[in-house]
C-alpha cells in the first residue's frame, strides 16, 4: 500500500493502480480510502469514457457509494453501466465481450439492482425502464420485479398498476421481501382511499399461506390496530404454536396491554426477551419490548397492576417470578420511582440467577445512586465486592463503591476502596483521580491539590483525566478563594481547546460572578449552551451572567428552563431564580423558590455553610424590602 500510493503520488493520471489500489482499501473496509481513490480514477485525464475501464470503475463506485449510503451518487454511477448495458457498443463492449459479459454476469449490474439504485434516488422513469429491462430478460425472480415495478407505480401514482404488480408477488406466494410488501399493500389501498379493503386482502392472502408467520403476524396486527383484539390474541396464540417467534410475544404483549391483563402480560414481556440462561443476551432481548414498556409506563395504572402483580408472585414464594420477569418488572419500578419495589425485584432476579450478580449488582446500585441513597448503593457495591459469582468485575465494584462512600460521607471509606482497585489496576488514570476527588469532595483542599497534580505529572498522554484535573484544580481554588489562580488554569485550557464547552461555561460563570468580563463571558456560555442545550448547569451559567448584565426578565427566563431539568433543583439554580424574582418584584415567587433553595442547600450530601446562612438571609429580610427594582447582588465565590 506505501508504494502503491507512492506510485499514484508520482502519476495520479494512472486509473489501474489507482482502481487495484482502492479494490484492496475496499476489501480492508476502508471505504471512504476506496471511494476517495476510485474517484481519481475516473477523473483520471488518460481514461477514455467509452471505454469498457470507465464502465467498470462506474460499477465499482456505484457499489461504494451505495454501502455509504449516498444514494443520489450512487444513482448517478448506475447511470452509466446501464447506458453501457443498454448500448453497448457506445463503451467498446461490443468488440470486449469477456467485459461485456463479466458486466451482465454480474448481480451488481443487473438491470434490477440498478433499477433499485434508481427507485431509491428518486429516478423513477430511470427505475421503470431499468425494472421493465429486467422483466424482459427475466431477469432475477418474476415475483421480485413485480414488487420493485409496484414500488415504482406508487409513486408514480399509477395506484392500479401497483396493485396489479404487487398481486403478481402474492400469486406467486415468495416471502423474499418480508412485512415490506404487506405494508407496501397497505400503503397503496391508503392511497387509493381503500385502507378498509386491507384486512380483507390479507386474510385472504394468510389462508392461501398458512405457514408464512410473517404474513399471519401482519394479519394480526391490523386486527390489533382496528380494536379487534380477541382475533388479534387468536391469530398470535396460533402463530406461536405454529413456531413463530420474538414477534408474535411482542404483538400478544401488545393485545394483554390493552386489554388490562397484568399477569399474562408479564409472561408475555418476558418470552419475547428469553428464558434467562444467558443474563446478559436476555437484558439486550429487553430492546424487543421497550415500546411495550414504555407504553406500560405511560399507563399509571397498568404500571401499578404489573407492579402488584410481582409483588404477589413475591408473596407466593416467587413462583412464576424468574430472572427475566424479575428484571422487567425491576425496570417499571424504576420507571415508577418505586425504590422498594426495584430492591425486592432485583433481589428476586438475583435469586432466581445467581451467575447474573454483577449484572442486577450494577443495575440496582446505580438505581439507588440515581436517587440519592447513597448509603444504600454503598452497601449493594460493598455487597458485590465480597460476591464470588461477580468478581470479573470487582475493580468497577470497587470505583462505583468509592464514589457512593464519599458521596455518603464515608471518606476513609472511599479511600480504601478507591486504593484497593488500584491494587487490581495500578496504571489506570481514572482510579487515581479518583482518590484526588474523594480528597475533594472531603474539602481537605492541600491533598486535593498535591493528587491532583501528581495524577497530571503520572498520565500526561490521558488527555481526558488532565482536563479533569485542571477544571477540579481551578475548583479548588476558587473554593479557597484564590480566583485568580482558578480563572488562570481555565484560560490556559481555553487557549488549547476554545471550542469545549465545559471550559467555555466553567470560565464564563466564574467571570460572570465576579461581575468582569461580562460581554465576554455572555458570549462564552452560549457557546456551551449550544453544544449541549438540556444542561441545567450551562443554562444556570447563562442565566446568571444575563442577570448580571441587568437582564433579569432574560436571566429568570433562562434559570426557569434550568429549574424543569433533572438536575435543576440545584440549591444555586434556584437561589439565582429567586434572585432574579425579587428583581422582577415578584416577591411571593421569590420567597417560594429561596424556600426550595434552602431545603435543596440542607439536604446535599454536604451542606455549604455560607449557601445555607445567605438564603436564610434572605428570607428573613424579605418580608421587610419594599417593592420595586433591587440592586443586584454582589458576587458570590
Amino acid at each position: 500500500i506505501k508504494y502503491a500510493e507512492k506510485a499514484v503520488e508520482l502519476d495520479p493520471t494512472d486509473y489501474e493502480l489507482l482502481r487495484r489500489l482502492g479494490v484492496h482499501m475496499a476489501t480492508q473496509r476502508n471505504l471512504p480510502d476506496a471511494i476517495r481513490l476510485l474517484e481519481k480514477a475516473v477523473g483520471s485525464k488518460t481514461l477514455d469514457k467509452k471505454t469498457p475501464a470507465y464502465v467498470t470503475l462506474n460499477r465499482d463506485l456505484a457499489i461504494l457509494y451505495s454501502a455509504v449510503g449516498d444514494l443520489p451518487k450512487a444513482a448517478d454511477a448506475y447511470r452509466v453501466v446501464f447506458d453501457a448495458r443498454r448500448n453497448p457498443a457506445a463503451f467498446g463492449l461490443e468488440e470486449d465481450l469477456r467485459a461485456r459479459q463479466a458486466l451482465e454476469q454480474d448481480p451488481t449490474s443487473s438491470y434490477e439492482r440498478i433499477g433499485q439504485a434508481f427507485l431509491d434516488a428518486e429516478r423513477i422513469e430511470l427505475a421503470v425502464q431499468a425494472f421493465e429491462l429486467a422483466a424482459k430478460e427475466r431477469e432475477g425472480k418474476p415475483g421480485s420485479l413485480n414488487y420493485n415495478l409496484a414500488r415504482v407505480y406508487l409513486q408514480t401514482k399509477e395506484h392500479q398498476k401497483a396493485l396489479d404488480e404487487l398481486q403478481k408477488y402474492f400469486d406467486a406466494e415468495l416471502q423474499t421481501k418480508g412485512r415490506d410488501a404487506y405494508q407496501l399493500l397497505a400503503d397503496i389501498l391508503a392511497a387509493m382511499d381503500r385502507s378498509g379493503d386491507l384486512i380483507g386482502r390479507l386474510k385472504t392472502l394468510a389462508e392461501k399461506d398458512a405457514k408464512n408467520a410473517t404474513l399471519q403476524y401482519f394479519l394480526a396486527e391490523q386486527y390489533l390496530e382496528a380494536d379487534r383484539l380477541d382475533l388479534a390474541e387468536e391469530l398470535f396464540k396460533k402463530t406461536l404454536e405454529a413456531g413463530g417467534g420474538t414477534e408474535g410475544h411482542v404483538g400478544l404483549a401488545a393485545v394483554y396491554r390493552r386489554q388490562k391483563r397484568p399477569a399474562e402480560l408479564l409472561d408475555t414481556l418476558a418470552a419475547a426477551a428469553g428464558d434467562g440462561r444467558n443474563p446478559e443476551q436476555s437484558l439486550r432481548n429487553l430492546a424487543r419490548i421497550e415500546t411495550e414498556v414504555e407504553a406500560i409506563n405511560s399507563d399509571e395504572k397498568l404500571q401499578g397492576d404489573l407492579l402488584a402483580e410481582g409483588r404477589r408472585r413475591l408473596a407466593a414464594g416467587g413462583a412464576g417470578l424468574d430472572f427475566v420477569p424479575a428484571m422487567i418488572l425491576g425496570q417499571i419500578a424504576v420507571a415508577a420511582d418505586k425504590t422498594e419495589d426495584v430492591t425486592a425485584f432485583y433481589r428476586q432476579a438475583l435469586k432466581s440467577r445467581p451467575a447474573a450478580a454483577a449484572l442486577v449488582f450494577e443495575e440496582l446500585g446505580s438505581h439507588l445512586f440515581d436517587v440519592d441513597d447513597y448509603a444504600g448503593a454503598a452497601k449493594v457495591f460493598e455487597e458485590a465486592v465480597n460476591t464470588p459469582a461477580a468478581q470479573s468485575a470487582r475493580p468497577n465494584f470497587l470505583f462505583r463503591l468509592s464514589q457512593a462512600r464519599a458521596l455518603a460521607g464515608d471518606t476513609k471509606g472511599a479511600l480504601e476502596a478507591v486504593r484497593e482497585a488500584q491494587n487490581l489496576l495500578p496504571n489506570v488514570a481514572l482510579l487515581h483521580y479518583q482518590e484526588a476527588w474523594i480528597y475533594y469532595h472531603a474539602r481537605e483542599w492541600d491533598e486535593a491539590t498535591k493528587r491532583l497534580e501528581q495524577v497530571i505529572a503520572q498520565f500526561p498522554q490521558d488527555q481526558e483525566i488532565v482536563r479533569r484535573c485542571q477544571f477540579t484544580l481551578s475548583n479548588v481554588y476558587v473554593q479557597q478563594g484564590d480566583m485568580r489562580k482558578g480563572e488562570a488554569i481555565l484560560e490556559q485550557v481555553l487557549v488549547e481547546d476554545p471550542d469545549d464547552p465545559s471550559v467555555n461555561n466553567d470560565l464564563g460563570y466564574l467571570y460572570a460572578d465576579q461581575g468582569k468580563n461580562l460581554e465576554q463571558a455572555e458570549s462564552m456560555i452560549r457557546k456551551a449552551v449550544e453544544a449541549e442545550p438540556e444542561n441545567a448547569a450551562y443554562l444556570d451559567s447563562m442565566g446568571w451572567v444575563l442577570y448580571k448584565r441587568g437582564k433579569f426578565q432574560d436571566a429568570a427566563e433562562w434559570l426557569e428552563k434550568a429549574v424543569k431539568l433533572p438536575s435543576g433543583s440545584d440549591a444555586t439554580i434556584l437561589d439565582h431564580l429567586g434572585d432574579c424574582y425579587r428583581q422582577l418584584d415578584q416577591m411571593p415567587k421569590a420567597v417560594e423558590t429561596w424556600q426550595k433553595a434552602l431545603e435543596s442547600a440542607k439536604k446535599a450530601s454536604q451542606p455549604e455553610k455560607k449557601i445555607i446562612e445567605r438564603i436564610e438571609d434572605k428570607l428573613q429580610n424579605a418580608a421587610a424590602e419594599p417593592s420595586g427594582p433591587k440592586p443586584a447582588e454582589p458576587a458570590s465565590p
